[in-house]
């Protein structure tokens, strides 16, 4: 058993063209009738698809910094995302299953003090961690962790090679090279990159934290791995950067108080079933339908921000032109499903690792395990509550993430690494979100063809604009930063 320091570290109106609507339209809202049942119409300069991380934070700098009127579509019930907050209702208190803290770049704490959401610094919670192999649930009898020298050292190496590519990675796609000129350290496996620098007493630590979001973590480009294992997440590890959390521990609190401030312009529980975008920049055109309240919203835009993944199925109600679909169907993703669950058996201020049997006795390249895996169980600090993450590739579903998390359990039980109880009950799930597809990559050919250029290029074309992880770093606060480079060229392209 080792004792270790987590860092659960990780962001003016022109006129609508008569095929959007009549000119006795544009004078402002109205009441009608279509679709079977009442309609609404509303008229903003942009209309924003998703309201995680990217689409609140756009909707909030549009509106209060560049004066733009905006509408935000949400599917769920509330703003968010995968900040995954559940609150014990026994309590009152808050456990974030998804999002973790805030690293302080970009101002992100001002954003915060905009909401009068109270920040402090994180700190980071030591836990005793247990070594175990999830696909036997027997515990390592021979397996040595990284000592803190050789991961810091290990850390600090991929951080000096990492900030070379700065001006290419970040804030997004912006100034990525022409294939012919794409470093060829960034088009290795990530297998590879990590034996021609010597990082393998980092691998664990790089996994730990950011590596679950990818299925294929040792095999993906090395790109893209530096997209979810930035520079801004080894300077917090390395105690170069700070991060914080809320006062509160309730990273929804930020959401919440976003969504008051949006009022009426905050359409969640709602979903676009149809979308009109004009061939040119002539605007666009949406049919909304409201899950809750089975009402129907018309949204004349002149300008559309998508912020969520740009999958086919996220997609599939704009339309795609054969350009737009032969880009988005050359990413790939991954599927993350969190949760908090708890069980007597489970031992308090502990964190039980999966590390395949293969890793001992310090194969730390090998610590990495083969997907779909539940990666840990991690206790929250003072409570019976634990954390838990399941990865799998685009086809892997809750009830699939689910059904291997109480898997992993029996066969821990079963093993004698935990006792059950008497009589055997399961794990208690009370909280099971999907953070849907993440961690979007694509393969080497793609990258040698042009995927990143042709992204770029479709950034404003048919009065659509992007953000999103899918297009930048993953992390919240570096998210916020390439969304600062997109909004004013939506505000200049109104």
């Amino acid at each position: 058993m080792t004792r270790i320091m987590l860092a659960s570290v990780c962001l003016f109106w022109a006129l609508v063209p008569s095929s959007l609507a009549t000119a006795g339209e544009r004078a402002g809202e109205r009441e009608g009738k279509g679709g079977g049942g009442p309609v609404t119409t509303i008229y903003r300069d942009v209309a924003i698809i998703g309201g995680g991380a990217a689409g609140s934070y756009s909707a909030v700098r549009l509106r209060e910094d560049f004066g733009v009127s905006v509408v935000v579509i949400e599917k769920d019930s509330k703003l968010g995302g995968h900040v995954n907050t559940w609150v014990d209702p026994a309590t009152g208190r808050g456990f974030d299953a998804g999002v973790q803290n805030w690293i302080e770049i970009n101002n992100a704490s001002a954003f915060f003090a905009r909401f009068g959401v109270a920040v402090q610094p994180n700190v980071r919670s030591v836990l005793d961690q247990h070594f175990i192999d999830f696909e036997t649930g027997a515990r390592l009898s021979n397996y040595t962790p990284p000592s803190a020298i050789d991961r810091s050292t290990a850390l600090r190496k991929y951080l000096e090679v990492a900030e070379q590519f700065l001006p290419i990675l970040q804030p997004g796609w912006w100034n990525f090279p022409p294939p012919s000129q794409i470093p060829a350290d960034l088009l290795l496996p990530f297998r590879d990159f990590v034996v021609k620098y010597k990082l393998a007493a980092g691998i664990p630590q790089i996994f730990a934290t950011t590596g679950f979001g990818k299925h294929n973590f040792m095999d993906a480009l090395t790109l893209f791995v530096m997209r979810s294992f930035d520079v801004s997440m080894v300077r917090t590890l390395l105690g170069l950067d700070a991060n914080f959390v809320p006062v509160s521990r309730k990273n929804q609190d930020l959401y919440d108080a976003i969504l008051t401030s949006l009022g009426p312009d905050g359409l969640t529980s709602s979903t676009v079933v149809d979308a009109h975008r004009s061939a040119g920049n002539g605007g666009v055109e949406l049919e909304v339908y409201n899950w809750a309240t089975g009402g129907t919203t018309r949204v004349v835009a002149k300008k559309l921000l998508i912020t969520v993944a740009p999958t086919e199925e996220n997609l599939e109600p704009f339309h795609l032109h054969r350009d737009e679909k032969s880009v988005f169907d050359g990413l790939h993703y991954s599927t993350s499903v969190v949760g908090i669950v708890s069980h007597p058996s489970l031992p308090a201020n502990a964190s039980l690792v999966n590390i395949p049997a293969t890793a001992q006795p310090d194969n730390w390249v090998a610590a990495v395990p083969s997907y779909p895996y539940n990666t840990r169980f991690e206790n929250y600090p003072n409570s019976t509550y634990y954390r838990v993450i399941a990865v799998g590739d685009e086809a892997f579903d809750k009830d699939q993430a689910k059904n291997m998390i109480q898997g992993t359990f029996d066969r821990m039980v079963v093993a004698g690494t935990l006792q059950q109880t008497a009589p055997p009950q399961n794990l208690s799930f009370h909280l099971f979100e999907s953070h849907g597809p993440v961690s979007a990559s694509a393969s080497r050919e793609g990258v040698e063809t042009g995927i990143i250029q042709k992204l770029n290029d479709l950034q404003g074309k048919r009065s659509t604009w992007y953000t999103g992880a899918a297009w930048s770093v993953h992390l919240t606060t570096s998210l916020w930063g390439f969304t600062d480079s997109v909004l004013p060229r939506v505000v200049a392209s109104l």
